[in-house]
C-alpha cells in the first residue's frame, strides 16, 4: 500500500512539473522581442596577406592575416581556412532561411599551393565584406568576439563545441533580425510563387556559370602564358640579341647597349621582378574567373537555403509520425489499465504510472515542436520571399560592379608597372641614340678637321 502511495505521489509531481514547464514556455513565447539597433559606422575589413607556417614534422599550413576597423576600434587576427569553414557551418545552422555568403570549397590536397591560397584569399575577403552588410551576423558573438577579436588559435574547435541549436532559439533569433516581417500561412500563393520562380532562375544560372568558369579559366591560362612570354622577351631574347648581334655594331661597347647595359642591369632587374609579382597577384582574368566562381557558389548557397526550408516539412512529418506512434502506445496502455481496473475493481489502478506520464510528456513536447516547426517554416518562407530574394538580386549587381572595378584597378596597376619599365627602356635607348649621334658628330668633325689639315698641307707643296 505504501509503494502505491509513493508511486501516486511521484506521478502527481511529474504532472505538476509538466504543467509548470508548459506554463513557463507559454510565458516566454508571449514576451515581446526587442529590436536591436546596430551601430551606423563604416566597417573596413580585408585580408592583407597569406602566411605559410610550419606545423612541425614537415607539415605546413596557411594563415590569412585579417585587418580592419569598426565601432569597437581596429582589429588584426590570423585565421586558417578551417576557421572560415566552421564559422560558416555554424552560421548556416543558426540562421536558416537567411543568406550566408559562400567561401571556397575544401581542397582535396593540402590547400597550401599558391593558386589555391590566392583563390581562397580573394574569395574569403569577399566573404568578410559580405558579412559586414549583415549586421545581425557581423555584431554577433560568433563573428565579432570570437572570429575577429579572440586570441584563440583554435576557433574552429570552439565553434564545433557549441551547444545544440533548438527550434525555439532559431525562431527568437529570426524574430530579432526581422522584427517587421510579414509572416503568412504556408498556403500563401504569392510567397510560394516568388520562391518557385526564383528557384528556377537559380538552377538556370548555375548551368550557365559553370560554362563561364571553364571559359574564363582557359582565357586566364592564355593570359599567364602571354605574360610569361613577354617577360622572356625582355629578360632573355632581347638582351641575348644585343650581346650576340648588336654588340658587333657598337664595336663591343656595352655602354651603348640598352637592356644589356651594365650600368642599368639592377634597375631593369628590379622592374622586371615587380612586373612578375604583379602578374601573379593582378591577373585581371583571375578576377573575372572569381566573379563567375563566386556567383556559382552564391547560387548554391541560396539553393541550400531553399533546401533547408523544404527539409523542415520532412522533419515535421517525422515528428508527427513519432507522435502518432506514442499516441498509439499510450492508447494501448490505457486500454490495458482499464482491463485491469475492471477485473480487480480497484481504484488504485486508475492512477497513471510513470511510463504513461513519460509518454504523455513526450507527446506534449512533440506537439510543441511540431507547432514550432510550423511557425519556423512560415517565418523562413516570409524571409526568403520578402527579404532574401531581393537582397540576393541587389547583391549580384553590386558584386558585378565591384569585380569590374577590381579588374580595372588590376589592369591599371599592371600597365603602370609595364609602362614604367618601357619608359625606362625608351629613355635609355634615346640616351644611347643621342650619345651615338654626338659621337658620330664628333667623328664627322674630326674627319672634317683632318681633311682641312690635309688640304692646308698640300697648298705649300704646290707652291
Amino acid at each position: 500500500m505504501d509503494q502505491q502511495s509513493d508511486q501516486s505521489t511521484q506521478d502527481k509531481e511529474s504532472i505538476q512539473d509538466l504543467e509548470q514547464s508548459q506554463t513557463t514556455s507559454n510565458v516566454l513565447q508571449q514576451q515581446p522581442i526587442k529590436e536591436i539597433e546596430y551601430p551606423e559606422v563604416q566597417i573596413c575589413i580585408s585580408i592583407e596577406d597569406a602566411i605559410m607556417k610550419d606545423a612541425g614534422f614537415g607539415q605546413k599550413f596557411t594563415v590569412y592575416l585579417i585587418k580592419g576597423s569598426d565601432n569597437q576600434g581596429s582589429f588584426e587576427v590570423q585565421r586558417r581556412y578551417n576557421d572560415f569553414f566552421e564559422l560558416r557551418e555554424l552560421l548556416v545552422k543558426k540562421w536558416p532561411g537567411c543568406y550566408i555568403p559562400p567561401i571556397p570549397e575544401k581542397a582535396l590536397a593540402s590547400g597550401n599551393d599558391i593558386e589555391t591560397v590566392q583563390i581562397r584569399r580573394r574569395l574569403m575577403e569577399v566573404f568578410l565584406m559580405a558579412i559586414t552588410q549583415l549586421p545581425y551576423i557581423y555584431y554577433s558573438e560568433d563573428f565579432q568576439q570570437l572570429f575577429l577579436r579572440s586570441n584563440s588559435q583554435d576557433i574552429a574547435k570552439i565553434y564545433q563545441q557549441q551547444k545544440a541549436i533548438t527550434t525555439s532559439d532559431i525562431i527568437d533569433r529570426l524574430k530579432i533580425a526581422y522584427p517587421k516581417l510579414d509572416v503568412r500561412d504556408q498556403s500563401n500563393s504569392e510567397y510560394m510563387l516568388a520562391i518557385s520562380t526564383f528557384s528556377g532562375q537559380l538552377r538556370k544560372s548555375q548551368a550557365i556559370l559553370k560554362t563561364y568558369i571553364d571559359q574564363a579559366n582557359i582565357v586566364a591560362q592564355t593570359r599567364r602564358i602571354l605574360q610569361d612570354e613577354k617577360l622572356n622577351l625582355f629578360n632573355g631574347s632581347l638582351p641575348f640579341y644585343e650581346k650576340v648581334i648588336l654588340n658587333e655594331y657598337v664595336c663591343g661597347k656595352e655602354q651603348l647597349l640598352v637592356l644589356s647595359n651594365p650600368s642599368q642591369q639592377e634597375d631593369y632587374k628590379k622592374l622586371l621582378e615587380d612586373i612578375k609579382e604583379t602578374n601573379k597577384k593582378n591577373n585581371s582574368i583571375n578576377s573575372l574567373t572569381d566573379l563567375f566562381r563566386y556567383e556559382l557558389k552564391d547560387a548554391e548557397c541560396m539553393q541550400q537555403t531553399l533546401a533547408y526550408r523544404d527539409q523542415i516539412i520532412i522533419i515535421r512529418a517525422r515528428q508527427e509520425q513519432k507522435m502518432r506512434e506514442d499516441q498509439a502506445e499510450l492508447a494501448k496502455m490505457a486500454a490495458k489499465q482499464q482491463t485491469l481496473t475492471t477485473i480487480t475493481n480497484s481504484t488504485v489502478n486508475k492512477s497513471k504510472d510513470a511510463s504513461q506520464i513519460k509518454i504523455e510528456q513526450r507527446i506534449s513536447e512533440g506537439q510543441q515542436e511540431i507547432d514550432k516547426l510550423f511557425q519556423l517554416y512560415n517565418i523562413i518562407t516570409a524571409i526568403i520571399a520578402t527579404q532574401e530574394i531581393e537582397k540576393y538580386r541587389k547583391a549580384r549587381v553590386n558584386h558585378y560592379h565591384k569585380f569590374l572595378n577590381a579588374i580595372q584597378q588590376s589592369e591599371t596597376k599592371l600597365y603602370q608597372i609595364e609602362n614604367q619599365f618601357l619608359d625606362k627602356v625608351i629613355q635609355e635607348a634615346q640616351k644611347q641614340q643621342k650619345q651615338s649621334q654626338q659621337e658620330q658628330q664628333q667623328l664627322n668633325e674630326q674627319k672634317q678637321q683632318f681633311s682641312q689639315q690635309q688640304k692646308s698641307q698640300k697648298l705649300p707643296d704646290q707652291e
